[in-house]
């Protein structure tokens, strides 16, 4: 994998199963063995371009050395285009490139396109192989080999889009972004809800919210899964009621002659459908007094076939008063008591706030050596943290270990 994010290797498990290379991944089969492993870092590369600067040769220099008299790569334009300093004595050709290329000072290919920024060679090896680095890291200078030649780099079938805006500056074309298209069709849960039927929520009152805020329930789904499960959310009005529009994140449908639908596209996975439920739900505003609310999830079995059937389905149901939304019913059945506090777990988790039992510590802990890349950057304040600064995903993600450890008694929770 070329750098590390999170949501690469997430991506690749939901899309894919691990069964093969999708999202940033791939998968080698080898025979058993040595095997001696070259990993080529090209200089359009963040990577590589650290490397070559290291080597004592700005890249700039490195290029006109190796290639006098030839056009600058578009790639390498756009890299120069902002770090002129890297190309020593032509500092300001760089400035403006446009006006550099159109008074005859620069010459920059607008017909090519990016490289490829990582290449992995993998060949039989007769030697031992050595010993791994304590901790498992390779220093970035290990075995490492500058090429005398500046790598005009292997040209990417796939497009970068800053480069195609690059491109589309130098050539005077007009930057016009696309707008992403409107979700046409949603999946069905409620219909087709397999799950245990609703049962009256124990204990009163029941448990209240503002209908924009019902994606709280959606991230209680979200907290106890691996894998973020689907949704369905049904409005069923009493008196007028003007459905919102379908968006990129979520489509809009009329089921008979008054339930509104709302719900993501069948290809919604990962962060999107957390982000698909907060935007489905904040658009729920003026709902008439008197109107039901059924809001359902259910776990993404086509794209997981080993996951548990039971890990984030649930459905919630009741009805509208003064203007906020009474949660009558639920499945799996929950108390009011059990219900309230995972609302409030929720409701702080969007304010990016997280309290740690101590009961929680441990998977939280373990959460925190997986997914934050500085552990100072986690704030206490009693059995309260926050992070320095706000990262949701990465939030969201100590929630889920928490959560897990909280209240896996109520709703069923995948365990790593």
């Amino acid at each position: 994998m070329g750098g590390f994010d999170p949501d690469v290797i997430a991506s690749w498990k939901e899309e894919s199963g691990g069964n093969a290379g999708r999202g940033g991944v791939a998968l080698v089969q080898a025979k058993p063995g040595s095997v001696r492993v070259d990993v080529y870092a090209h200089v359009g590369s963040m990577n590589g371009r650290q490397i070559l600067s290291e080597s004592n040769e700005q890249p700039g220099a490195a290029f006109r050395r190796s290639h006098s008299g030839r056009a600058f790569p578009l790639w390498l334009a756009k890299m120069l285009e902002f770090s002129g300093e890297e190309d020593p004595g032509h500092e300001d050709l760089w400035g403006d490139v446009r006006a550099s290329i159109e008074a005859g000072r620069l010459d920059v290919e607008t017909g090519g396109s990016g490289a490829i920024g990582f290449l992995v060679h993998m060949t039989r090896s007769t030697g031992a192989p050595g010993d791994p680095p304590d901790g498992g890291w390779f220093a970035r200078d290990a075995n490492s080999r500058v090429p005398k030649v500046f790598p005009l780099g292997l040209a990417s079938e796939v497009e970068d889009p800053e480069i195609e805006s690059f491109r589309d500056r130098l050539l005077g074309r007009e930057d016009t972004e696309s707008e992403p298209s409107v979700v046409a069709s949603l999946v069905e849960i409620i219909e087709v809800w397999s799950g245990d039927p609703l049962k009256k929520v124990q204990g009163q009152p029941p448990p209240v919210v503002s209908p924009t805020d019902a994606y709280f329930l959606y991230w209680i789904a979200g907290f106890a899964a691996e894998s973020p499960p689907r949704f369905e959310l049904w409005v069923t009005p009493q008196g007028k009621c003007t459905p919102p529009a379908s968006t990129a994140e979520f489509a809009v449908a009329l089921k008979g002659s008054a339930v509104i639908a709302i719900g993501p596209s069948a290809d919604a996975a990962g962060w999107s459908l957390w982000w698909a439920a907060r935007a489905a739900a904040t658009s729920l505003v003026g709902i008439p007094d008197g109107s039901t609310i059924d809001f359902a999830m259910a776990p993404r079995l086509e794209a997981n076939p080993d996951a548990n059937p039971a890990v984030g389905r649930a459905i919630y149901s009741g009805g509208v008063a003064g203007g906020r939304w009474q949660i009558d019913e639920a499945s799996p059945q929950v108390t009011r008591e059990t219900l309230d506090d995972a609302l409030t777990f929720a409701r702080e988790a969007t304010k990016g706030r997280l309290r740690v039992r101590r009961a929680e510590r441990a998977a939280f802990d373990q959460a925190v050596e997986s997914y934050v890349m500085e552990p100072e950057s986690i704030v206490w304040e009693g059995e309260t943290i926050h992070l320095a600064e706000d990262d949701e995903r990465t939030l969201l993600l100590l929630a889920s270990a928490v959560f897990r450890v909280r209240f896996g008694g109520q709703w069923p929770v995948d365990v790593e």
